[in-house]
């Protein structure tokens, strides 16, 4: 055969070899999904459908409507590499269910965008809305907003994320509004699963009735965290245990900075379990810890390398004795933490909160803390 010939027959496979088209958008309302957008169709066939054609690099726009999901046992998935595309604060996700059990609404794969969509949770069943399981990476949330209900529906947990049953590496929210949930984002203790790498930045969480961040990982890894110019607002648990802004536990190489954090009854920033290696710097605390009499920040359990700096604390709305600043072993079965370093905070005592109390030789000596007790400031 000539060498003309076998460049011809390369030239006609390569031009009948199927070629992906350039990136789709599948517009939920359009046919052949058709969604009705109206609050009261269930259009998760329509979903599920768009989730069916869609292929990686394709975008599934939700435009602006109350999509009612009902839930089933079955569970959503998003392919890898596909975006999920509303218009913030207009494209709504309602979901119910069909029974009382457990349901989660939807599985993300790898290098899945969230953008602009609301998810509400509209009846009183158990969920977790975002389970984040098995291998994944790059999966991102940004300007979504996550409404569990909560108040109005108070029989069952509603969590928001959940972490932990699988490899996840990359995991950014952005601009992520958490209300109104149980947990925001959770692990389970049996989980054994790895976590590497969370973004926080710019995401709002108000009114939840157990912790908004709680990064625990007693049988598993979890390490590079990051939260960052967050709010945190109005917590609403009650019990011991839960509760916090950010809890860090057996946790790497964590980072929480510069967030507002105010009114939450357990403490607003907690860090135990041989976590090491955590920053707690440029945050504004005001009443934290007002229903336990623990710490606003605490440290326990055998952790080591922690720096707290540079925070703002204000106790002055607290009515009980609880610390500013906790640093102990927390009971006698836990070593003590190490190496954990205060400098720079402001710590603004109420009538009846202490100062601090920090476990000899936990840390080197306090340094360049302004400490305002009832009557005056002090330099510590």
């Amino acid at each position: 055969m000539s060498k003309c010939t076998n460049l011809l027959i390369t030239a006609v496979l390569v031009f009948f070899l199927p070629v992906r088209a350039e990136a789709n958008v599948l517009n939920l309302r359009e046919a052949p999904f058709s969604a009705a957008g109206d609050g009261k169709t269930d259009d998760r066939p329509a979903l599920a459908r768009a989730f069916a054609d869609a292929q990686s690099g394709d975008t599934v726009l939700i435009p602006p409507g109350n999509y009612h999901i009902v839930l089933t046992k079955g569970v959503l998935v998003t392919p890898s590499g596909v975006t999920l595309w509303g218009q913030s604060g207009k494209s709504k996700l309602v979901l119910s269910s069909e029974g009382g059990e457990h349901r989660e609404f939807l599985r993300l794969g790898s290098d899945v965008t969230l953008e602009g969509i609301t998810i509400e949770r509209d009846g009183d069943f158990p969920a977790v809305l975002l389970p984040l399981f098995g291998n994944l990476s790059n999966v991102t949330l940004r300007n979504c907003r996550i409404i569990g209900n909560a108040g109005r529906f108070p029989a069952h947990y509603c969590h928001a994320l959940q972490v932990g049953n699988g490899t996840l590496k990359n995991l950014t929210l952005q601009g992520l509004e958490v209300e109104d949930c149980s947990y925001g984002l959770f692990q389970a203790n049996a989980a054994t699963g790895t976590v590497d790498g969370v973004a926080v930045d710019h995401s709002r969480f108000a009114r939840n009735t157990a912790s908004d961040l709680e990064f625990n990982s007693p049988k598993g890894t979890m390490r590079n965290i990051v939260v960052k110019d967050c709010q945190f607002r109005d917590n609403l648990c009650k019990s011991a245990g839960a509760g916090f802004a950010v809890g860090f536990a057996n946790v790497t190489n964590g980072r929480v900075e510069n967030c507002h954090i105010q009114n939450y009854s357990s403490e607003a920033l907690h860090v135990e379990d041989r976590s090491a290696d955590i920053l707690l710097t440029g945050n504004m605390i005001v009443a934290g810890s007002t229903g336990q009499s623990n710490g606003v920040i605490m440290v326990l359990s055998n952790s080591t390398k922690v720096t707290i700096d540079r925070n703002y604390i204000d106790a002055r709305p607290n009515t009980n004795q609880a610390h500013l600043i906790l640093v102990t072993a927390g009971g006698k079965q836990f070593a003590n933490p190490s190496e954990v370093t205060l400098s720079g905070n402001v710590l603004v005592n109420g009538a009846s909160t202490r100062t601090w109390y920090l476990q000899p030789g936990s840390g080197p000596e306090p340094s360049g803390n302004l400490v305002t007790p009832a009557t005056s400031p002090t330099k510590q």
